[in-house]
Formats: structure tokens, C-alpha cells, sequence
């Protein structure tokens, strides 16, 4: 049976870098602060409620990135939950959106060792986006929300999140309620890149600074020798939602892209031989599945297809 995508495996042992991109590249997540902190308060609330280690979040423009880990193996549901909130917001956030899905296809993720140097590498993917994107020579020139420097200063900030669940419940039989008495709020903060935790606030927010100067000089001064023109702020702020993105990556959910996202050769080998090994399981899980021996076991990190229905005949 071939897989019309890579096999999604929840293993506690490696950090994902994700995406989740709107259909035809379209820039829905652009100058709308309001969208973006109901987001972020969706983004507090699973944080918590799967108990996810975050390590950072972009916007940028027609997608966003969580760089995060998942612990528990619940990865699948983290980004049900927040995927299905970002597109109800929006809906009831974006004037310009003309209803429908949001999301061309489910997120696509890539698994990253929990090393510092992978870890670093995708926090600095993430921080960089509108740099590598051609967009803006700083990040600090960027409209958009970034987590860089929440991140690297250790803040934590308070989220608000209406429990809309709860307020419709008990308006239907008390019109008296009010929308204040539900609000949660829930704390949004990035985890440390691992190897770091030694260092002061101050130290680690200095060298990650540095860290970044250097990495952005080297992505602008190679985009300025190919001819490239970045925009001015006002540029930026001119951009209407729901446009299509200057130059959108063309990928399709079987374009070919890496499982796994590290510099170390011996890592990539050991997460491809054991990555392979379950795909096989997985398969020889699914046929006996479809055959309808229903009580099969899959292999440890998957998921079993939601149900069967096998008709009689007639």
C-alpha cells in the first residue's frame, strides 16, 4: 500500500519542526494583531493542556512554525486542536477571508534530535524567517509576531483564552452570563535551547544574540549578491490579507523533503534505520487491518485508522 504522505510517528525521543500552510500560499497571517494574540492564546492553552515543550513559534504570512517536543506522544492532537482554532479564528478574524478550509492539507512536520546543535539550528530557522524569506534585512523590521526574543529574554507572557464551550453552555439557560467570567489566561514561554541552561538570563540572551547577528549578516549579504531587493516597513504594513505570497514554495504533500532535520550523519542513519523499520510494520499492519482483522497492533508511535466499515453483502 503506497503512502500518499511520509508516516507521522510520535517518538518522545526527538524534538518536530512544524508547518502548517494556508491553501494556495495565501497570506492570511499578516498585520492583525488581534488574530495573531488569539492564536498565541490557543498556542498557551495546548501548550499546556499536552504539557509541550516549546521552543519557539512564527508567523510568516501564509504559514507558521512551532519548533516544539512532545513528551507524551501527543503531537497528533496538539496540532488538531491549535490547527482547527487558528482557522476558526480567521474566519471570525479576517474580513477579507472568504470562508472554507484554512489549511491546504494537515501539517507537515519533520523530526530534530534533542541535541543543541539541531535544537539551535531550527530556533535560528524560525527566527530568521522573514530573512530568509526576502522580506526584511532585520527581524525587528517584521510586523509579524516572533518568539526570538520572548525566548532569549525569558519571558513569559500572559495569554487570554474565552472558554466559548463553557459560555454557550450556561447562556442557554442563563442569558445573565458574562463573557469575562470566562476567560482563562494561561502563561506562553519558550524552553531553553538544551546546553544552555548553565548560563544567566543575560548571558544566554547576549550570546543568542550574537549568534543571530552573525547568521543574518551571512543570509542578507548572500540575498544582496543575487540582485534581491527587501521590503521597506511601509511595504510590509501595505500587504492585504488573503493575497498570495511573492514567492510561495511549491510542495506538494509527496514532494519529496527530509524526515529528519541534522547536521550529524550518524544521527540521520540511526532515525531513517528505525523511522523504516516502523513504516514496514506499519504496512503489514494496515493490509491485515483493511483484510478486517480489526484487533491488529500497530507499532508503537502510530496511529490505527479511526474505523472500518465493512459492508455485507447482499
Amino acid at each position: 500500500m503506497k503512502q500518499s504522505q511520509p508516516l507521522r510517528v510520535e517518538d518522545p525521543n526527538y524534538a518536530s519542526f512544524g508547518t502548517a500552510r494556508s491553501i494556495n500560499s495565501a497570506l492570511w497571517f499578516v498585520n492583525n494583531t488581534t488574530l495573531e494574540n488569539r492564536i498565541l492564546g490557543y498556542l498557551g492553552r495546548y501548550k499546556d493542556k499536552y504539557d509541550v515543550t516549546l521552543y519557539a513559534f512564527v508567523f510568516s504570512g501564509s504559514h507558521y512554525h512551532p519548533l516544539a517536543h512532545f513528551p507524551g506522544k501527543n503531537r497528533a492532537y496538539f496540532y488538531r486542536d491549535l490547527n482547527a482554532r487558528a482557522a476558526e479564528a480567521v474566519r471570525f478574524l479576517v474580513p477579507q477571508f472568504p470562508g472554507g478550509p484554512l489549511l491546504e492539507r494537515r501539517y507537515s512536520e519533520q523530526a530534530v534530535p534533542l541535541t543543541q546543535e539541531d535544537i539551535e539550528e531550527e530556533f535560528f530557522y524560525c527566527a530568521l524567517q522573514p530573512v530568509h524569506s526576502g522580506l526584511c534585512e532585520r527581524i525587528s523590521e517584521y510586523p509579524g509576531y516572533n518568539s526570538f526574543h520572548d525566548a532569549i529574554c525569558g519571558i513569559k507572557r500572559t495569554v487570554s483564552f474565552i472558554n466559548w464551550a463553557d459560555f454557550n453552555a450556561q447562556r442557554r439557560h442563563n442569558h445573565q452570563v458574562k463573557l469575562k467570567d470566562f476567560v482563562v489566561k494561561y502563561e506562553l514561554a519558550y524552553n531553553r535551547i538544551p546546553g544552555y541552561e548553565h548560563l544567566s538570563q543575560k548571558e544566554y540572551k547576549e550570546l543568542m544574540l550574537s549568534k543571530l547577528e552573525k547568521r543574518r549578516v551571512e543570509i542578507v549579504s548572500a540575498l544582496k549578491a543575487q540582485g534581491h531587493r527587501f521590503m521597506t516597513n511601509e511595504e510590509l504594513l501595505a500587504v492585504i490579507p488573503g493575497t498570495t505570497a511573492r514567492n510561495p514554495k511549491k510542495s506538494k504533500r509527496n514532494s519529496p523533503r527530509p524526515l529528519v532535520l541534522t547536521r550529524c550523519v550518524q544521527a540521520r542513519k540511526s532515525f531513517l534505520e528505525k523511522y523504516f523499520s516502523i513504516l514496514v510494520a506499519y504496512k503489514k499492519a494496515i493490509v491485515r487491518f483493511f483484510a478486517g482483522e480489526l484487533s491488529v497492533e500497530f507499532p508503537p508511535g502510530t496511529y490505527r485508522p479511526p474505523g472500518l466499515l465493512i459492508r455485507s453483502s447482499d
